[in-house]
């Protein structure tokens, strides 16, 4: 015999979860109480819920397994929906523990009650639209069956968040249970594509002229790196990336064409979007209005589009495929692989070359160098710094990168070379989300320096975090980008509007290298070029929570953000202006 919480724990401790994120409350004492008896898993004191969601997130992004967080019963769970949702949305793996209130008082106005019955709140169902799996504790005895079930759909097909809510007078009840392992209750096999439609997009690729490699999230989550490696190499096939999918191919090499979409670059576009192009192959990734300049026509014009992709749905979504295949891209790729690098005559990359991306890269930039970008320029400016990060940072360092014109400048002037090292939240897209999830991250690699990049907005939002790294010994860098405001916004009604109409500008703002000293943080302040470089250098000497307070000059605007304006004018119906269409140009 076992209480249902203590065999939820021990069950969490042989999936490998070490650490649990939350904030504590009345109906998780008993859980709490449990933790503390059993000194396997640590819990993690955050400072808000979302905070807590986001540290789950990037754990499990790191650990490549399950993350785990909790919180209360009411505001508690409302608190951390959207690090939830923003988990479900980016298809991690997370179990979110929810407390509740007795059974006995459900609809008697107990304090933070969220069992629903339309007296108040009800958290099972508002978690079922952020969630895969949203399901109560009814009674001790199904404990077993619903935590297998919440990791099995957790882990197996397209990954993503489930809720479990516990009621406080059922987690402390015994229950009977089986000694098998929680192993058995979830298959560790992947889909590894139907075999015709490996032969059927293998001949595809053997007769293209000009084919290219778009790559999203999905490969990153898979690990498909060495496959399309070996493929790319073999055929001398270019490789574009999303912006969630940076890094999955090496960015430094000749066939790299760095990321397209938001984040993107010169050549990407230049490339991806080239009449030539005679084959598009996409792997993992639902061409969202992100992903692809607003669902640019170009990419499916006059040209076979091959997806490849875990989630059949994701199919055909947005763009018309000539073949398709269905399983998980490290699987598939290593078939393709399989197939076209023994029969490929061309076993080195020298030996094949396409005059198109020789000439398209003579012409357009795809390297910078923070010295030059910055120039003459009075006020710090955001590539810069970027830049500078991809000069001093060591190849293995985790970068985790916050929403806002953060991504753009990580996109464009970051250069990944190490697979599985960028790591950013864009469905849901909520600012805030690199300052806590780095910690979660760096938790879950601590051999590895971890970077955070993110706004002065941003920082506004979670930066009590900070604390949280400060408690646990956690060193995360965060490079604050602080441009007085909410950027993104300011430079997109500028661009669309030639002002800003919003509140987008602090009236006073925010003083972040002392809000990060009162926190207990390192805190180094850098307003040039000379400085940030030589506070960055002595954050990764330090080995302690750092923070680089980076004055950047807010009219400095992402080539990325002018190409999003013209979008969002057209979904307005609003003209973009000639003038506006050369300088995305």
């Amino acid at each position: 015999m076992i209480s249902a919480i203590h065999f939820l724990l021990q069950t969490l401790e042989e999936e490998g979860v070490t650490h649990i994120f939350g904030v504590p409350g009345g109906p998780l004492v008993p859980f709490y109480e449990a933790l503390s008896e059993r000194q396997n898993i640590l819990p993690v004191l955050a400072k808000h819920e979302e905070g807590a969601a986001f540290m789950a997130d990037g754990y499990a992004r790191v650990h490549r397994g399950l993350g785990v967080c909790c919180a209360t019963t009411g505001p508690g769970a409302m608190n951390a929906l959207t690090g939830v949702a923003s988990a479900y949305g980016d298809s991690i793996p997370l179990l979110f523990l929810g407390a509740q209130v007795s059974t006995a008082v459900f609809g008697k106005n107990a304090l933070q009650d969220s069992s629903g019955g339309h007296w108040n709140i009800n958290i099972v169902e508002m978690y079922r639209t952020a969630t895969k799996l949203s399901v109560m504790l009814q009674n001790p005895q199904q404990m077993p069956h619903l935590l297998h079930r919440a990791i099995r759909t957790a882990l197996t097909g397209r990954p993503g968040a489930v809720h479990l809510s516990l009621p406080v007078d059922l987690v402390k009840q015994s229950i009977v249970v089986d000694e098998s392992s929680t192993s058995s209750f979830y298959s560790h096999a992947v889909t590894a594509g139907d075999p015709a439609s490996i032969a059927q997009v293998a001949s595809i690729l053997q007769d293209a002229k000009h084919p290219v490699f778009f790559v999203g999230h999905g490969a990153n989550l898979a690990g498909a790196w060495a496959p399309l490696y070996r493929i790319a190499e073999a055929l001398h096939i270019p490789v574009a990336t999303t912006l969630k999918g940076k890094g999955v191919f090496p960015e430094e090499h000749e066939l790299s064409l760095g990321v397209f979409g938001i984040g993107g670059n010169a050549l990407s576009d230049a490339y991806m979007l080239a009449d030539e192009i005679d084959v598009l192959i996409i792997i993992g990734s639902g061409m969202g209005e992100l992903q692809t300049h607003g669902w640019h026509p170009n990419l499916a014009h006059k040209r076979a589009i091959v997806q490849i992709d875990i989630d059949p749905l994701e199919i055909g979504k947005n763009y018309p495929v000539q073949a398709s295949i269905v399983g998980d891209a490290n699987a598939i790729l290593t078939a393709l692989a399989d197939v076209l690098c023994n029969s490929n005559p061309y076993p080195h990359p020298q030996a094949k070359s396409y005059p198109l991306l020789d000439s398209l890269r003579a012409q357009e930039e795809r390297f910078y160098q923070a010295e030059t970008l910055q120039g003459d320029a009075p006020i710090l400016k955001p590539q810069t710094v970027v830049a500078a990060m991809s000069e001093i940072l060591p190849a293995e360092t985790l970068l985790f990168v916050d929403n806002g014109n953060s991504l753009s400048w990580a996109g464009q002037y970051y250069v990944a070379r190490q697979p599985g090292t960028i790591f950013c939240s864009m469905n849901v897209a909520s600012m805030g989300y690199a300052i806590a999830a780095a910690i979660g991250g760096k938790m879950a690699a601590p051999e590895r320096p971890v970077v955070a990049l993110i706004g002065d907005g941003a920082f506004g939002m979670n930066g009590m975090e900070l604390h949280t790294a400060v408690e646990y010994q956690v060193p995360v860098i965060w490079v604050v980008l602080n441009n007085g405001g909410h950027g993104m916004v300011y430079n997109g009604e500028t661009l669309m509007n030639g002002k800003s109409t919003s509140t987008t500008v602090f009236r006073t703002p925010l003083d972040i290298q002392s809000i990060a000293q009162g926190l207990g943080v390192k805190a180094l302040k850098a307003t040039n070029l000379s400085e940030f470089v030589s506070t960055l250098q002595e954050a990764l000497r330090m080995q302690e929570p750092c923070l680089i307070d980076a004055t950047v000059d807010l009219e400095e605007v992402p080539r990325a953000l002018r190409r999003r304006a013209a979008t969002l004018n057209s979904f307005i119906g609003k003209k973009t202006e000639p003038h506006q269409e050369a300088s995305i140009r």
